[in-house]
């Protein structure tokens, strides 16, 4: 039987780091953190939405994920285009980005991230940003 983890070598217990301290833009009330994002544009505000998932999440800003679709966003499995739209230039699948709503931005991100990515449109995901959407998939399915 294994023995917990005393700490360090002298039986004392392991300090427990402090808790990293939220922003104070976590705390707004989700029109607030709508009208603000709401002047982003369609580029801005993905970046904006892959760094910040969780607070738009929690806010019905940012559809929830499921084990495929972060599977689909950080392995780059190769899919077909969903839509002869994405065929589209860059500038013009912006430009119509440009009149849909945040919520409705995110959502067509999310499905279809590749496509987006290999325009430029969609950023590519750092280790720090796929552990954030991990980490709101695990909250999720903890709390459901």
């Amino acid at each position: 039987m294994a023995e917990p983890d005393q700490g360090s070598s002298n039986g004392t217990p392991a300090p427990t780091p402090a808790p990293r301290p939220r922003h104070p833009f976590y705390e707004l009330p989700a029109e607030l953190v709508l009208s603000i994002v709401d002047y982003l544009p369609p580029e801005s505000f993905i970046n904006f939405a892959f760094a910040n998932y969780p607070l738009l999440n929690s806010h019905g800003l940012a559809p929830a994920l499921s084990r495929p679709r972060i599977n689909y966003i950080t392995n780059q499995t190769q899919l077909p285009a969903l839509f002869p739209l994405l065929r589209l230039p860059a500038e013009i699948t912006l430009q119509v980005m440009s009149h849909l709503n945040p919520s409705d931005i995110m959502r067509f991100v999310v499905a279809n991230y590749q496509d987006l990515a290999r325009q430029g449109i969609a950023p590519p995901l750092e280790e720090a940003t796929i552990r954030g959407l991990e980490k709101a998939l695990k909250g999720r399915l903890e709390a459901g």
